[in-house]
Order: C-alpha cells, then sequence, then structure tokens
C-alpha cells in the first residue's frame, strides 16, 4: 500500500515539474501574429519545394520518354527499311511471287505513323521550351513546298526561309503595215524570257536574282537585289532593281500590263533598272507609298559610265483606301514621281521606237519595232538631265484607268564641234483604259484569277476572262534637236501620237494572251524605207505569256 501510494506522488511530481519546464504562449499579440507569419512561410517554402520535386520528376520523365520513343523509331524505321527492301527484291524476281504491301507486318504502318507524330509528340512547347530543349538538326527538316501566286519553291515552316522559283516567257506575232518597212519586220520575236529566284532569309532580309533573255538573244542579269525589312513604314534595299520613276515603270511589272508594251516616252526616256541604295515604305495605314535613292544613273545596258549619280523619288498616295463614305474611290491612286543627275560619259542616243523600250539595241531589236527618229552619227548625251512625271490611276470593279504626264530634259552634243550640250525638252502623256467583260474585279494591276478559267485538262471548259483596252498616248521633243543638227528632219518626226486597241484572254492565272492594233501618227512623215515616207504605219500584234 505504501509503495503504490509513494509511487503515485512520485508521478504527480514529475507531472508539475514539467508543467512548469513548457513555455507559455507569449501574451504579446504582435509576438503571436510574427510566429504565425514564419510557420505559414514555412509552409509555403514546403510547397514550393514539392512543386519543384514534381517539376523536375516531369522533366525526367519526359527525357527518359523521349529517348524511348527515339529507340523505338529508329528500331521500327529499321524494320520497315528491311521489309522494303525484300519487297523490292521479291517483286523483280521473275520466278518468285512478289509480296504485296497488304502483306507487311503491321511494324510497318507503325513505323509510319512513328515518322509523323515523334517530333510533335515530345517536343516541349510553352514555358518549358528553351534552346536546350529542341533536337539538333530539327530546322533542316522543316521545309514544305508551296505553288500558287508566289510561284513554286521551298520554305521554312515558319516562313522564316524561303526560295521561290518563277517563270516568265513572252512570244511575239507582229505583222506590220506597211509591210516593206526598214528595218521593221513582220515575224515571230521573245521580247522577254525570264528565270526568278526569290525568297527570304529571316524576316528581315528578302532576296531576289534573276535573268533575262530579250530579243538581243543574250541570257544577262535582270535583277539582284536585298531589301532589308526593318519596318513596313521603312525598308532599305541595295542592288540592281526598278527605279521608282513613273507609275508606268514602278507600279507593276510586264507581265501585268494592261497594253502589251508601255506608252510612248517611258518607253523610250525611261530609266529602267539601275543599281543603288533605296529607301521605301508605306505611311499611315498604307495610304501612302514612298521610294526615295540614289542610283548609277545609265540609261542603257548594266555597265555603269557615270562618276556621279541620280536622285530619284517616288510618292503614291491613296487617300480614300480605308474610307467607309467613298468606296467607289478606294483605290484610286495620286502621285508624282522625279530624278536629277549627271551625265558624265557621252553615250550615243538610241533611236525612238513604237512597240520595244529603247535599252533594246540590236539588229534583232530593230526588227521587233518602227523607228519614227534616228539620231545623227555624231550626236551624244552629255550633262545634266533631269525629269518630272505625275500620273492618277483608277480601278473599281472591273473597270481599270491610268494616265500620266511626263516631261524631262537631256542635253546632246555634236562629236567634232564646240562641247555646249544643249538642252532639249520632252513631254509625254498616256490615257489607258480597260474593263473585264466576264465579272472579274480588279484592285490593282496584278495577277487575275478567271472565274471560270478555260483549261479543258481539268475539265474546264468556261470563257476564262476577257479585258477590252484602249490607251492613246503620245511624244513630243523639242525643235531645238533638228536645229542643232542632232537629226535629219527630212527623214524622221519629232512628234508623235498612237493608239492601241485591242483585247487579254486570260485563260488561267497562268497563261495570258494579248491582241493589239497599234496605229502610230507621225507629225511629219517618218522614212519607212528609202522610198516610202508615210504619216502613220500600223502593228497587227499578238502576244502568248506564261507567268508563275
Amino acid at each position: 500500500m505504501r509503495s503504490q501510494l509513494f509511487l503515485a506522488l512520485a508521478l504527480g511530481c514529475i507531472a508539475i515539474g514539467a508543467a512548469a519546464e513548457e513555455p507559455k504562449p507569449p501574451r504579446d499579440p504582435a509576438a503571436r501574429r510574427a510566429r504565425t507569419d514564419a510557420e505559414a512561410v514555412d509552409a509555403r517554402l514546403r510547397e514550393l519545394e514539392a512543386m519543384n520535386r514534381a517539376i523536375l520528376e516531369r522533366l525526367d520523365r519526359s527525357e527518359r520518354e523521349r529517348e524511348a520513343a527515339d529507340e523505338r523509331y529508329r528500331s521500327l524505321e529499321g524494320k520497315y527499311d528491311e521489309l522494303r527492301r525484300r519487297v523490292s527484291a521479291e517483286g523483280t524476281d521473275e520466278e518468285g511471287p512478289g509480296t504485296s504491301l497488304e502483306a507487311l507486318p503491321d511494324a510497318v504502318p507503325e513505323a509510319v505513323e512513328a515518322r509523323r507524330s515523334n517530333r510533335a509528340e515530345y517536343e516541349p512547347s510553352g514555358d518549358l521550351a528553351s534552346e536546350g530543349s529542341r533536337r539538333p538538326g530539327v530546322e533542316d527538316l522543316d521545309l514544305q513546298g508551296i505553288f500558287g501566286s508566289e510561284g513554286f519553291g521551298f520554305k521554312s515552316l515558319d516562313d522564316e526561309y524561303q526560295l521561290r522559283f518563277r517563270v516568265l516567257d513572252q512570244t511575239d506575232f507582229k505583222v506590220f503595215s506597211p509591210g516593206n518597212q526598214v528595218p521593221a519586220t513582220s515575224g515571230l520575236y521573245i521580247p522577254r524570257v525570264r528565270i526568278y529566284f526569290e525568297g527570304n532569309l529571316t524576316r528581315l532580309f528578302d532576296y531576289e536574282v534573276s535573268i533575262q533573255r530579250s530579243v538581243e538573244g543574250v541570257w544577262d542579269l535582270l535583277d539582284g537585289n536585298v531589301d532589308i525589312n526593318i519596318d513596313p513604314r521603312f525598308r532599305l534595299k541595295f542592288g540592281r532593281t526598278l527605279v521608282p520613276y513613273s507609275y508606268d515603270w514602278y507600279d507593276h511589272l510586264e507581265q501585268y500590263f494592261i497594253t502589251p508594251e508601255r506608252s510612248l516616252f517611258p518607253l523610250n526616256f525611261g530609266l529602267s533598272r539601275s543599281v543603288g541604295l533605296m529607301a521605301h515604305g508605306r505611311l499611315f495605314d498604307g495610304r501612302l507609298q514612298y521610294a526615295v535613292g540614289g542610283f548609277d544613273g545609265h540609261l542603257v545596258g548594266l555597265a555603269d559610265d557615270n562618276t556621279t549619280r541620280d536622285v530619284v523619288s517616288y510618292i503614291n498616295t491613296r487617300p480614300f483606301l480605308r474610307s467607309e463614305e467613298f468606296p467607289l474611290l478606294r483605290d484610286l491612286n495620286l502621285g508624282i514621281s522625279g530624278y536629277m543627275g549627271q551625265q558624265i560619259a557621252p553615250q550615243a542616243p538610241l533611236p525612238m521606237r513604237t512597240s520595244i523600250q529603247s535599252s533594246e539595241n540590236d539588229e534583232a531589236a530593230a526588227r521587233a519595232s518602227s523607228v519614227f527618229l534616228e539620231w545623227d552619227d555624231r550626236a551624244f548625251l552629255l550633262g545634266g538631265h533631269s525629269a518630272l512625271a505625275a500620273h492618277i490611276a483608277w480601278y473599281v470593279g472591273g473597270l481599270s484607268f491610268e494616265a500620266e504626264w511626263q516631261g524631262s530634259r537631256d542635253r546632246y552634243a555634236l562629236s567634232g564641234g564646240p562641247l555646249h550640250p544643249l538642252s532639249v525638252p520632252v513631254k509625254g502623256n498616256h490615257f489607258t483604259l480597260a474593263y473585264f467583260l466576264t465579272g472579274e474585279k480588279v484592285r490593282d494591276r496584278s495577277r487575275v484569277d478567271p472565274l471560270h478559267p478555260f483549261d479543258p485538262a481539268k475539265h474546264s471548259w468556261g470563257p476564262g476572262a476577257i479585258e477590252l483596252f484602249a490607251r492613246y498616248s503620245e511624244l513630243q521633243l523639242g525643235d531645238e534637236l533638228f536645229r542643232a543638227g542632232l537629226a535629219d528632219p527630212n527623214k524622221w518626226t519629232n512628234g508623235m501620237g498612237m493608239t492601241d486597241i485591242g483585247l487579254n484572254w486570260y485563260l488561267t492565272s497562268y497563261i495570258k494572251i494579248y491582241l493589239d492594233w497599234q496605229r502610230s501618227y507621225y507629225d511629219t512623215p517618218v522614212q519607212l524605207n528609202e522610198n516610202l515616207r508615210s504619216l502613220r504605219n500600223d502593228l497587227f500584234w499578238i502576244r502568248g505569256q506564261l507567268y508563275y
């Protein structure tokens, strides 16, 4: 009994001592809050550590699954290649039966499916993606073929890299009247065959390299330039390219012409293509297009014989482009362009022609066009030259209207005499109207997709797209050229007008036929051959064009 009482007393003493040693909670409320916050931070840290461990485990599991999938893919691909070799070997054995593809094991379609889905299934995305997570060499495989309005070619899946091929092929059948002109001769001609290589190297750099065979029969460089796409409002282009002078030259290329060739002024006094550096872009939500640059200033050929440069500028506005109040005027274009420079090295001027651009100059080019002015053999270009042009173009529904007024001054001199270059003024203009009878709508001069193509190979027997057109253009050179002896007034004229009437037949988006009747009216009789001088002549013109 006494032992039990002693044990109870001992236990009671131990309990009292333990209670006395237990720390009491602080009575201060601020201290209690601090303790609570510390416990919450500890709990949050433990949660974050658990989350990090889960993420690491997920990444590790994904990596293991990817490696396993790669191994499985390589194994299945090996089986597929082996079975394909067996099928090929047995199919060429004349004595043994061939093995059909239906008899192949299930591993073959499984391998094909693995080939298609392997990378997409296991490549990280979102926040977990990083440079290190991409498989080596994937960029080399991200290519796809393209064909359409941009030509034929290849591009990366992200559109960062592109290489496109385009082809332009034009063939002319010309009948001149009178038919005994010299040197103009009726027959077949190839005005242009072009091969374009273009694309982009990342979204910042666009490039173009193209070659051309023209009437002269020689392949040569057409364009070669790089366009730095800094911003749609400001881009830089350098290399050989179209010079931004004259709407007739700069706005649309030869494959999109309404008539087979340009009007009289740009045909004979256009700057064509040159080497230079140009800033260009579109401002105010696309309502204003500008270009300004310095170019080598040569008039013909590829070589630059100048020691100075031309400054060229171009502005085109579409003031109603975003207008809801005037929808019919959305594609009204108004603008001006001009250039100023020096012709330092003497250069012989080319004959003035009616149906082929002036930069072409050999026997074949001479036979492909009537000539209304030939310069004296002693005449050459030297000194300052400048030009201005103003244009208006309006596209609405199936209607196209284009007009431009041009003026320039070039300086000429005669060899063997005093070196006092004479300034000769030149004026020109044209008015062009076209309309689609088959219902196609236009907003500019670009590719036309017929509503009902004519393509019997695809059982399409529609009429294609049919566009009627008419153009009047004229050119006037100053009388100074005759008074100074730069040309013979008894053989040539310094003023003329020209009409083109015809139609364009777009069989498909890529095939186009021009039919044109061109009549030239001369201010004074022109010598068409040694025994014939006339105030007018005609050209009946058919052009077939392929462009894609």
